[in-house]
């Protein structure tokens, strides 16, 4: 088994350290595990040493925030060349648009009613760009917030099973009413600049993009798409697997893990499809690609 996005502590919204993660894949007996983090290389190196420890593959990876059409969609980057300077420049691009990002969301919320100050976000956030995670925490430890109805959703209702995810479905991403566009890095500039750093760029959890997005993105070079994921349904991944199929384009496994405080409900590698064949192929693909050239593919025809 393996698992192909796993978010540490690197992330902003993830719990465990990558020490912790390797060990945890060992003990359910993953044979290779990939860290996805956001917008960040911080643990890449690390997961290296511990892959040598641990006797467990590890599979380099990022997952990027770009934007297509006003859709927050996101890249994960395997093998990417993580050390370039080009990159490394490109990364710190981005994280200082989602600065800037982080403190309108803080404005908008604060303008739809929500009672809270920066500091409850700093407090919170400990250093790292906030995510919907730090501004539902920030927002719930305010007991001026405690009679606000908008929240019980999110503590005992119906959006409790994953509060944190949920709350950024419901008010951070596109359309959504404290939505701040990212123009930082384009869907489809992020693909060819993964692919010109020897990347393979995959679209995360692409349950969350319209079909007709995903055929465009796929037709710009997109080289496969995570079917299996913790967010997807059976059939969702069903669908997903049989347009990777006709488009003859990779497909990914990964539980998109951040620990139990952010996502309840996702265990490590609690997916399906994550046999090693997966990676195996995500290999070959490396091995085989040609850098700077797109991938060609043809679009099929439509039912």
């Amino acid at each position: 088994m393996i698992d192909l996005h796993i978010h540490t502590i690197a992330s902003s919204d993830g719990q465990h350290t990558p020490r912790e993660i390797f060990g945890m894949a060992k003990e359910i007996g993953l044979e290779a595990i990939a860290f996805a983090d956001h917008n960040t290389v911080a643990s890449l190196d690390e997961g290296f040493e511990l892959s040598k420890e641990f006797g467990i593959e590890f599979v380099p990876c990022i997952e990027i925030n770009t934007v297509f059409e006003e859709l927050d969609l996101h890249l994960l980057a395997y093998y990417v060349d993580y050390k370039k300077p080009e990159f490394l420049k490109w990364l710190g691009d981005i994280n200082q648009e989602k600065i800037e990002q982080g403190f309108k969301r803080f404005e908008r919320l604060r303008e739809l009613g929500f009672v809270f100050d920066i500091e409850d976000v700093e407090r919170i956030s400990k250093g790292q760009i906030p995510s919907g995670a730090t501004f539902l925490k920030a927002i719930l430890s305010r007991k001026e917030n405690a009679g606000d109805l908008r929240l019980q959703p999110y503590i005992d209702g119906d959006r409790s099973d994953s509060p944190s995810l949920n709350f950024y479905l419901d008010y951070l991403r596109g359309g959504k009413p404290a939505y701040i566009p990212l123009t930082a890095c384009d869907t489809i500039n992020g693909i060819k600049k993964v692919k010109t750093f020897g990347g393979i760029p995959v679209l995360a959890h692409p349950s969350d993009t319209p079909i007709e997005a995903i055929d465009h993105l796929i037709e710009e070079g997109l080289a496969g798409l995570e079917v299996y994921s913790s967010r997807h349904t059976p059939e969702e991944s069903i669908f997903f697997m049989g347009l990777a199929e006709r488009y003859g384009i990779l497909y990914t496994a990964g539980s998109d893990f951040h620990g139990k405080l952010i996502k309840p409900n996702v265990e490590l590698a609690s997916i399906k499809g994550n046999g090693y064949e997966v990676l195996q192929r995500l290999k070959d693909y490396k091995k085989n690609m040609q850098i700077n050239l797109p991938q060609s593919t043809q679009r099929p025809q439509r039912q």
